[in-house]
């Protein structure tokens, strides 16, 4: 049986798990804006670890394609202090 597909276009929530950095959330901001635009960035829901080592960013673009989503994935994981991309 194969996984069911996504259907574009969709909004699709994508987390971003990361060491704690000063510059972190603009870094992570920017990468999306090259890829949905400005909008993208408004909505972010951020959460720090119990230590506040880490922070999880999560965003809900539009997706147009998995192109789209495939590019954002190589941008975010090439980000210094990006642990996991879900």
């Amino acid at each position: 049986m194969e996984p069911e597909r996504i259907s574009f276009p969709v909004e699709y929530p994508i987390k971003v798990v990361a060491r704690a950095a000063p510059d972190l959330r603009a870094q992570v901001d920017a990468a999306f804006s090259r890829h949905f635009g400005a909008a993208a960035a408004e909505n972010v829901s951020e959460r720090a670890s119990a230590n506040s080592n880490f922070v999880a960013l999560t965003y809900v673009p539009v997706v147009q394609n998995e192109a789209q989503l495939r590019a954002l994935h190589i941008d975010l994981t090439l980000l210094d202090g990006v642990v996991m991309v879900l």
